[in-house]
């Protein structure tokens, strides 16, 4: 049976591999998971189809802890000997792929899920080029989540950039279509007393998701309700204005951290993701699933899962008044509204379905290099 070694962070990010585990098990794999330990790791260790290794792993820098974690890492690496490592988010990559080559692990996967750089400048874009330049080298394969991505890659003269390719048409693991739909119907209270047209978000609430321009530009929409579904981050780097409108303003509410946020897609109009960079940005395959038209940001990631004057449109980046004009031209069409949300999501179920992008990755798992 051939091992298969996946890494990630954070144990929030177990999400990012909803089914995945459990479809390559299924499919001839014996699969390892490490990730920092947490609620969902247990919960998929409590199952007892995939082996769960937890080791506490930072998000930032920490020199004393990285060095532990990484003689944690080549550890389990040494212990399950596997055949195949795939590595993603930042630290776990980093680890991952130093332990897989140390322990010569022959397929080594990196799977890129967005570039941290690309908004950054000065000497931290030269320490995370380095680091995402020392993992492609590490790697025997790049699997990028996005079309946009390796171009921005390459745009941004990364070397490692030969070794990329895209699964399918995009995304890390695509949408449980079945799945989420009936996570869909779960009952909860519409957040708004008052019936008025809803812009929705969902994600977290951080500057690099473009929340300051949602804000400044819902503040000068009439008539409106705002839903953010999500929760504060750590490091927002908000403004304290920004943050007190969003705690303050009687016609925004902002849900918190969510297990399941499916079902406050069915209260929101419209869906607008502004952020400044993304991966692939799931969240759009999420509301066009529900049939919203999307509203996202021509940036990396963005541009791959969403088709301007399809399933949504595509606006300038860092920009409340493209924000206030896309959001006026849907709320007062409601014809095209519904168009656009209905090819969302025929393209979800055409091209995006989890199944779909699994069986793309069993394919590259079993190519000979």
């Amino acid at each position: 049976m051939t091992k298969l070694l996946i890494a990630v962070t954070a144990d929030s990010s177990v999400r990012l591999l909803d089914g995945q585990l459990e479809y390559m098990s299924n499919h001839g794999f014996d699969v390892h998971l490490v990730v920092s330990k947490g609620v969902w790791s247990n919960r998929l260790a409590q199952k007892g189809q995939i082996t769960v290794h937890q080791i506490p792993m930072e998000r930032d820098i920490a020199i004393l802890k990285d060095i532990k974690a990484l003689i944690l890492m080549i550890h389990i690496f040494r212990k399950v000997k596997p055949d195949i490592s795939n590595v993603g988010t930042p630290k776990a990559a980093l680890l991952g792929s130093i332990a897989a080559f140390l322990t010569r692990t022959k397929k080594r996967i990196y799977t890129l899920r967005g570039l941290r750089m690309e908004t950054e400048t000065g000497a931290k874009q030269r320490l995370l080029r380095f680091i995402e330049e020392l993992i492609m080298f590490l790697s025997t394969k790049v699997i990028a989540v996005s079309p946009s991505l390796i171009t921005k890659a390459r745009e941004l003269g990364l070397k490692g950039t030969d070794k990329m390719l895209v699964l399918g048409k995009g995304s890390s693991n695509g949408l449980r279509l079945e799945n989420f739909m009936k996570k869909s119907q779960e009952k909860i209270e519409n957040p708004f007393q008052k019936e008025k047209f809803v812009i929705g978000f969902s994600g977290r609430i951080t500057k690099d998701k473009g929340i300051e321009e949602l804000i400044d530009a819902f503040c000068q929409i009439e008539d409106a309700n705002l839903l953010l579904v999500g929760g504060i981050d750590a490091n927002h780097c908000l403004k304290e204005k920004t943050l007190e409108i969003i705690k303050s303003h009687p016609c925004i509410y902002i849900t918190g951290w969510l297990d399941n946020p499916a079902p406050f897609y069915k209260y929101m109009d419209i869906f607008v993701i502004p952020s400044y960079r993304e991966g692939f940005a799931n969240v759009c395959l999420e509301a066009a699933a529900s049939e919203l038209a999307v509203i996202g940001t021509n940036v990396t990631g963005i541009k791959d899962s969403v088709i301007n004057g399809e399933t949504g449109l595509l606006i300038p980046v860092k920009s409340k008044d493209a924000i206030q004009i896309a959001v006026k031209k849907l709320r007062h069409n409601k014809e095209i509204r519904q168009k656009l949300g209905a090819q969302g999501k025929q393209r979800v179920i055409n091209d995006f379905q989890s199944g779909r992008i699994w069986t793309y990755m069993v394919a590259e798992y079993a190519r000979e290099d």
